[in-house]
């Protein structure tokens, strides 16, 4: 197990430089510096504020998918966001979905597998989300969006979200089976229980069409975000912002070191370069928005983290022990 976790460890970082030496092939050091200086604080300043209006967002919309499980109260909640973003940075193979789920199991005293439900449902949106974006982005077409690119990508998250569809489908399907099973399938039926009881909340129009509404307004708020932090000025200055949270959320889809370290250079420098800027001034906004996002999930997110008296070293076997012994509430 421990030789397994190594090698994903080490893949992931393989990947990282792979893409930090692209990033910063042929780029002047000397000028990158300069460049990183001379980054506008107050646009990362409004740039993370508008980010924590996109986590205020989650955590309305956490409180719609997780209500059938417990009335948690809303710092809860918006605790579990930031913590799961802070555990994204800290931790590699993008843990923090499991670590949001195992923090907010404890904090409302739920199953964690119904837990991990609500934040796959989350999950399902954002690619829905996704790609609306990315469909906007070929009508609008936008500079730098290759549009046999696109299409691939546009390919792959629906696949992804018909497959995440259907794998819903199914367990509500097998949930609401009576046949008797033998005793070796009760335990199984008993996590698919516990993972479908939110799901199955959710099935009104009415609650579809808020979940749909609060995370397309999570996107924007991201959007804002993008746009404030570039600040290139001029007309395409809206196009850039949105190609930048294109490329950079699909480079989160590709496995690297906590953090994205490296794919979200290569991001940057892909969205930002054909809008006019030097590739040293897209690599010195990519590392003050790294940054900026690090220091502040982990500043939002630790009191949370610490009020819960877990420990981050131990989570994410904890997480697996949970998924496997918990038992419905």
């Amino acid at each position: 197990m421990f030789r397994s976790r190594a090698i994903r460890i080490a893949a992931g970082a393989g990947v990282s430089l792979i893409f930090l030496a692209g990033a910063f092939y042929n780029v002047r050091l000397s000028e990158f510096w300069s460049a990183l200086w001379e980054v506008n604080v107050f646009s990362l300043l409004l740039c993370l504020w508008f980010f924590i209006l996109n986590c205020v967002f989650r955590a309305v919309m956490w409180r719609i998918t997780s209500r059938s499980l417990a009335q948690a109260a809303f710092p809860t909640l918006f605790g579990g966001v930031i913590i799961g973003y802070m555990a994204n940075n800290l931790l590699p193979l993008r843990a923090g979905e499991l670590v949001r789920s195992y923090y907010f199991s404890v904090r409302a005293d739920v199953s964690c597998t119904a837990a991990f439900s609500t934040v796959c449902v989350e999950r399902l949106l954002d690619v829905f989300s996704l790609l609306l974006l990315l469909m906007l982005g070929l009508c609008w077409g936008v500079r730098g969006l290759v549009p046999q690119a696109a299409v691939v990508a546009l390919s792959f998250l629906a696949l992804v979200l018909l497959i995440g569809v259907l794998i819903f489908t199914c367990l509500a399907r097998l949930n609401s089976s009576r046949q008797k099973s033998p005793a070796i399938l009760l335990n199984i039926q008993n996590r698919v229980k516990e993972f479908i009881q939110p799901i199955s909340k959710l099935q009104q129009p009415k609650t579809l069409v808020a979940l749909i509404g609060l995370s397309l307004a999570a996107w924007a708020s991201n959007y804002v975000s993008m746009l404030v932090l570039i600040n290139t000025g001029g007309e395409n200055q809206l196009e850039a912002a949105l190609l930048l949270l294109l490329f950079v959320n699909l480079g989160l889809l590709v496995p690297s070191t906590p953090g994205a370290l490296g794919v979200m250079q290569v991001a940057f420098c892909m969205a930002l370069v054909p809008f006019g800027l030097l590739q040293e001034q897209a690599l010195a906004h990519s590392f003050a928005y790294q940054i900026g996002i690090v220091l502040l999930t982990v500043a939002l997110g630790f009191p949370y983290f610490m009020g819960a008296h877990l420990r981050l070293n131990k989570v994410p076997n904890k997480v697996l022990l949970n998924k496997t012994d918990a038992s419905l509430n």
